[in-house]
């Protein structure tokens, strides 16, 4: 039943179905598209400053706070220009712009020159000479209300809680539009910073994808000089951007300051997905019969690559859900939701299309055409990859560490003004105001004491101008505005603006009489913006032009230092504010970069070791694909270029394409790899077919990401500009690092596994799979190789090294060997046949499990196919499937039995024992200890030969052989319950017996022998008037040494000779 739903379900089934029924595919599509369609008016744009923000932050909790106690801190400031702003028609205009700026919906108050004139002038009859005279005495208003040379003012508009930015912002654009043009007037502060930001992404998102398409078209042609072959990849863009757009809609996701660059991403992004496609049905209908076998021919090979490469990419974006900033999240999922509807366009449109163009007219090949100059670049990219390794490493090791260092220097910024041009107005008017007034960028600094009232108390005012004096020192800071600064000006009015009075009460009561005062002149408005109706926190507003997150943040750490270090504990300080805020979010963009970063490194090499059962090529695939982030970081550092919210997208979604063509070229390895167990020839060729859609996708996606360097929002380009590069680098890795470190490794796939699980069952008939399920028949089918040979060819030597095994599947070959080892197999060969093998049965068992040389050589008597097993890959699977390891080894234990079960009927005339003992005769020792020298030599062991000398003198000659065979055969079965299971004991001649003893050097092998010699010498013998003598001759032999089993057996023959004369 699951093989069944599998099967109807499977990808490969869908696009058959596809290819089958096109017209239904494509009208099901059509009706789709347009349900999307019918949504997008729906789709709305939310593109604000505010979004950089992390709305789980203590410091949004705190700024959040801040505002429900003392009112919102945005402000817009309104500039205003002329020859003298006290002049009696200017001040009048000024006094009009005030009044109407008052009664916008949603500004709380204005603080004005007119507005302080009407709260000081009680009469309304000054002069204003008069008040220009009275102001220039007040420092609270000093580059704050006026400048110092009378020709500019502003209007400092203080927005209600509830207020809409951008209605406020329109109203006051047509108080400036119907202004006097005697003035010069502009308006600036954050609310005006969130609608340029918004506007120049919205214009970013009706200019740049139209462009974007147009390029792609433009590179399509140029790459495939065929119109069918751009309208395929154009088509599949143009239904997934509806897709997304639709589905953006429904799921009320709006168009934001990052999800304005999914256009663009998809574009380009999705084209090369259809380029890998593209390229591979064109090089299919050169041999196909019609449209449909091309098409199917075309997904059988790319489907499996494509849905991976797919994923891959949602992971890598996917990783961003993990950040808190609210923007990357909507980027993440609008872009997850593209790249899936690409999918199923691939897989339904794509292939519907292809089965319906007809297929083009098969032209001759030229006889004189030589390779293209792409063909020869990729022929030269492989020549570097095979024969210049000792080059390209270091070279690529030293740019990896160069970029390293460079990675420690990337600064962590947001800017919000450092978002635009230089020549852009907002920025224009942000660097304008503060060169003769106060910054437009608010901070708020509140002071909370321990008790009510606390700054009803004089010296606890004083702490506050004492902070303020401060502040002032700090770079950035323009002015500095508190409760304090109003009740000097009270005091200065309720002394008849007596510069002696601006000053702070020195008394108590003198506080609490200004404190009355205040109220009635400002209002009990004014008195909320800086101080608590308990007065138990006051505010002190910083007017700035900061705008950088790192000086914001530098600012806050010098206050809350000088606070901790200078005033008493009894106070508590914070530093807060909307720039404050922004702030705090973008270093946490560093964390959140690490925490993505890893996730999807961590995804990539599951699939890698998943696809290759393998972790040393899942490490290896993440290597090309780690290569263009080091890059990219180390060229940012290097440059200066900041990590924001938009650079900090660029790993993620740089390593989820760059994987792309890696799962591209691995899967293309592998198959070609198989063929032969060639990695050069599979290199070479896995390049000529991969390397130029490779090369294709790399040239599409960074053309349409350089079309991003075109917007006037600074970030957007800049982050156009790196993912190009990043992509160069991908590239890179994936022709010349990737190929380079596979030729390091083999593979086995996950893929392979599936196709052969879903196709015909594997009925061999061979014993080495009996017992086995059938799925654990393909692990073990795909850890060797299924290869090919014809009759008459030899499929391996005696004496040849050996570490595989072969299973006979089809035809029959010959064990043979040969009349004269140095002889040439050939048609008129002469040779002993010593057994014929066929299909099911296992030759060279020996090599694999213990590596010794081929014992006989074998030749196909007629056509074979053969599956070699490699002792490497068969304990890989017995660490990833040990059931099937244990199952096939006990298989080949069944087997050997049976062997040695037939070779000893066989040749029991040829026997190697010796009777009397039961051990070994010289031949069968000998033989013995040739094997266990080889292994020896493979496993670096120790091998110790002991030569046993036993001398026995009989004093009743007439039994002497009788008695002698007797006290041998006990001497033997002592032996034999004495030594290890895994020595070898041999009886060389009447009275020499051998003992080997692997895995043991001479120094343990010695007592061991005295040992034996000691119990033999005490054990009581058969018959009286026997006497027993036991010598010793004890060798090591060196694994790195050559010598053969006769030469071992020479020179312990000399030392036990010695040992007797001694």
């Amino acid at each position: 039943m699951q093989k069944q739903l599998l099967s109807r379900f499977s990808p490969h089934r869908l696009v058959e179905r596809v290819i089958e029924r096109p017209v239904i595919a494509i009208l099901i599509i059509l009706i789709a598209t347009a349900a999307f369609a019918w949504r997008i008016p729906a789709l709305t744009f939310k593109t604000s400053i505010y979004d950089l923000v992390i709305e789980d932050l203590p410091a949004t909790a705190r700024y959040e706070e801040f505002k429900s106690i003392f009112g919102s801190d945005e402000i817009i400031r309104v500039v205003i220009k002329s020859d003298g702003i006290y002049e009696e028609k200017t001040f009048k205009k000024i006094t009009e712009l005030s009044d109407a700026a008052a009664n916008i919906a949603g500004v709380r108050r204005v603080i004005s020159l007119p507005e302080i004139k009407k709260a000081v002038d009680f009469s309304g009859k000054w002069e204003l000479t008069k008040f220009s005279g009275v102001m220039k005495h007040v420092d609270l208003f000093k580059e704050n209300l006026f400048s110092d040379d009378g020709k500019s003012t502003v209007l400092t508009l203080v927005l209600s809680n509830d207020a809409d930015p951008e209605e406020v912002i329109a109203a006051v654009n047509q108080l400036i539009e119907s202004s006097s043009k005697t003035l010069s007037l502009y308006q600036i502060g954050m609310p005006l910073v969130s609608q340029a930001l918004a506007q120049l992404t919205q214009n970013d998102f009706i200019r740049l994808p139209p462009f974007t398409f147009i390029l792609v078209a433009v590179v399509l042609l140029c790459l495939y000089r065929k119109f069918s072959y751009v309208i395929l990849p154009l088509l599949c863009v143009t239904f997934a951007l509806v897709w997304n757009f639709g589905l953006m809609s429904m799921l009320g996701i709006p168009l934001s300051i990052l999800t304005m660059i999914v256009p663009v991403f998809l574009i380009a992004v999705g084209t090369a997905y259809c380029l890998h496609i593209v390229t591979e049905y064109r090089n299919r209908v050169r041999t196909a019969k019609d449209s449909k076998e091309a098409a199917i021919a075309t997904y059988d090979t790319i489907t499996f690559p494509t849905i991976l490469a797919v994923l891959t990419t949602v992971a890598g974006l996917g990783s961003l859900l993990i950040s808190r900033i609210t923007a990357i999240q909507a980027f993440a999922i609008s872009a997850c939701l593209g790249i899936i509807s690409f999918l199923v366009i691939l897989l339904t449109l794509l292939p519907a299309l292809m089965s319906l163009i007809p297929l083009p007219k098969k032209k001759s090949p030229s006889k004189t055409s030589g390779p293209g100059v792409l063909d020869r670049i990729i022929d030269g990219i492989a020549t570097i990859d095979l024969n210049y390794q000792k080059i390209t490493f270091p070279v690529i090791g030293i740019l990896v560490l160069f970029c390293i260092v460079g990675i420690f220097k990337i600064p962590v910024e947001t800017n919000p003004v450092g978002y635009f041009k230089e020549d852009t107005e907002v920025s224009r008017n942000f660097h304008d105001i503060y060169q003769h007034l106060s910054g437009s960028f608010p901070i708020n600094i509140t002071m909370q004491g321990d008790s009510e009232e606390y700054f009803q108390k004089v010296e606890n005012i004083i702490k506050i101008d004492e902070m303020q004096k401060y502040i002032d020192t700090l770079p950035g800071i323009d002015k500095t505005i508190s409760f304090a600064d109003y009740l000097k000006l009270v005091n200065y009015a309720g002394n008849q603006f007596n510069p002696e009075y601006y000053r702070l009460p020195e008394e108590a009561w003198e506080l609490r009489m200004l404190i009355n005062s205040y109220k009635m002149m400002l209002g009990e408005d004014m008195l909320d913006r800086f101080m608590t109706p308990d007065f138990s926190q006051a505010n002190i507003l910083l007017l700035t032009h900061i705008s950088s997150s790192r000086v914001f943040l530098k600012a806050k750490k010098q206050i809350l230092s000088y606070a901790e270090n200078t005033f008493s504990k009894d106070v508590r300080w914070n530093v807060t504010g909307f720039g404050m805020v922004i702030s705090e979010s973008s270093h946490q963009i560093t964390s959140g970069q690490v925490k993505s970063l890893s996730i999807t490194m961590v995804i990539v090499f599951g699939i890698m070791f998943l696809l290759f059962l393998s972790g040393k090529v899942g490490l290896i695939a993440i290597v090309p694909n780690l290569f263009p982030i080091v890059i990219n970081f180390g060229i940012m550092g290097w440059f200066g270029v900041e990590l924001s919210m938009f650079t900090s997208l660029i790993a993620s979604i740089a390593i989820g394409l760059a994987v792309d063509d890696t799962i591209h070229y691995l899967v293309r390895y592998n198959s070609e790899f198989r063929k032969d167990l060639d990695d050069r020839r599979a290199l070479k060729e896995t390049l000529r077919h991969i390397g130029r859609p490779i090369i294709y996708t790399t040239l599409t996606i960074s053309i349409g990401f350089s079309i991003l360097t075109m917007s006037g929002f600074k970030p957007t380009a800049i982050f156009g500009t790196m993912m190009a590069i990043t992509m160069f680098s991908a590239l890179v890795g994936d022709l010349i690092l990737l190929p380079s470190l596979l030729l390091h490794v083999e593979l086995v796939t996950l893929w392979d596994l599936m196709r052969l699980k879903l196709g015909k069952d594997p009925e061999f008939g061979i014993p080495l799979f009996n017992g086995l399920s059938r799925t654990q028949i393909h692990y073990i089918i795909m850890a060797g190789t299924l290869r090919k040979i014809p009759a008459g060819e030899v499929l391996f030597r005696k004496g040849e090294p050996s570490d595989s095994m072969c299973a006979i599947i089809s035809g029959s070959m010959d064990v043979v060997e040969l009349e004269n080892d140095d002889e040439e197999m050939g048609e008129h060969g002469i040779y002993k046949q010593l057994n014929q093998a066929g299909e099911g049965d296992i030759l060279g068992e020996m090599g694999l499990l213990r590596g010794v040389p081929r014992s006989a050589t074998v030749i196909a008597t007629e056509p074979c196919d053969y599956l070699e097993i490699n002792l490497k890959m068969i304990k890989r699977l017995q660490w990833l499937y040990p059931p099937t390891a244990n199952r096939f080894f006990m298989n080949l234990m069944t087997i050997l039995c049976d062997r040695i079960e037939a070779v000893t009927n066989s040749f029991a005339c040829e026997s190697v024992v010796d009777d009397l003992t039961g051990w070994c005769n010289r031949r069968g020792f000998i033989d013995i200890l040739e094997t266990e020298i080889h292994r020896s030599r493979r496993y670096k062991d120790h091998l110790s030969l002991c030569l046993m000398g036993i001398d026995l003198e009989v004093s009743d000659k007439r039994k002497s052989f009788e008695i002698k065979d007797q006290n041998f055969r006990m001497i033997g079965q002592t032996l034999s319950t004495l030594i290890r299971r895994s020595d070898y004991l041999g009886r060389l001649d009447a009275e020499t017996f051998a003992l080997l003893m692997p895995q043991t050097s001479a120094s343990k092998a010695e007592p061991v022998c005295n040992r034996l010699r000691d119990l033999l010498l005490k054990k009581k013998l058969d018959s009286d008037g026997i006497r027993l003598d036991v010598a010793l001759g004890i060798v090591d032999f060196d694994h790195q040494s050559k010598e053969t089993a006769l030469q071992i057996l020479n020179r312990s023959s000399k030392d036990l000779q010695c040992k007797r004369e001694k």
